[in-house]
């Protein structure tokens, strides 16, 4: 399932950029407010709800409702009940999708469930630790693809993934952190068949986080690759 939001924000603003919120000197509204324009979504990690409170975080999804994509990205692993539940919490903050792994299973409860988010499933992971996910990347492509989500997450430092994903599910909408400060270039989880990247650090470390944010989405719209157009 295309999630139709996140696409129709895109197409419009001509970006295949999604901002990690996880760490940021500046406030989240001031930051957001000064780069919402080049941006197609916004991600909120575990980081920004411990520093910002779920009050900030609400503000912020509601402000830009109409502007942007909000993921809340929790990585969510319980069993399905709980998600469940978590799922409710999330859809009340007002965000339009979150991530969740699916090493754990049971994930097909999760889905006929009515009122959800978005859902992202976590194929593989982008830091090079992770061992134990990646001997299994074959079964969880494999369940990945029985699930039909509204989309995938790929690691873009392991561009052999991101191109595994898409020609197994060269429908799917697949986004793709690891790029800039965990060592992937922007552009090159799209030329390896995803639809967005996902950069945090690059942009919000940056002494100036505009010219970041600009220069970094007009490099991405230059590749070819996903199912963006």
């Amino acid at each position: 399932m295309r999630p139709a939001k996140l696409w129709k924000i895109a197409l419009e603003k001509s970006s295949r950029l999604i901002l990690a919120l996880d760490s940021s000197a500046l406030q989240p509204l001031k930051l957001v407010e000064m780069l919402e324009e080049h941006l197609a979504g916004i991600k909120v990690g575990l980081p920004a709800f411990l520093k910002w409170g779920t009050d900030r975080v609400v503000e912020l999804n509601e402000e830009f409702s109409h502007s942007l994509y909000t993921i809340c990205d929790l990585k969510l692993s319980d069993i399905p009940y709980v998600v469940g539940e978590e799922l409710k919490l999330i859809r009340s903050l007002k965000f339009d999708g979150t991530i969740l792994h699916l090493f754990q299973g049971g994930v097909e409860e999760v889905v006929r469930l009515e009122g959800r988010p978005d859902l992202y499933g976590i194929v593989a992971m982008s830091h090079p630790q992770s061992l134990l996910l990646d001997r299994c990347f074959e079964s969880i492509l494999d369940y990945a693809a029985r699930l039909r989500l509204e989309g995938y997450v790929v690691p873009a430092t392991k561009a052999n993934y991101v191109k595994a994903v898409r020609t197994r599910m060269p429908n799917c909408t697949l986004l793709a952190p690891g790029v800039g400060a965990q060592g992937a270039e922007p552009g090159s989880a799209i030329a390896a068949g995803a639809d967005f990247e996902i950069v945090g650090r690059a942009i919000t470390a940056s002494e100036d986080p505009l010219s970041a944010c600009r220069s970094i989405k007009k490099l991405l719209m230059g590749f070819k690759g996903g199912r963006f157009g």
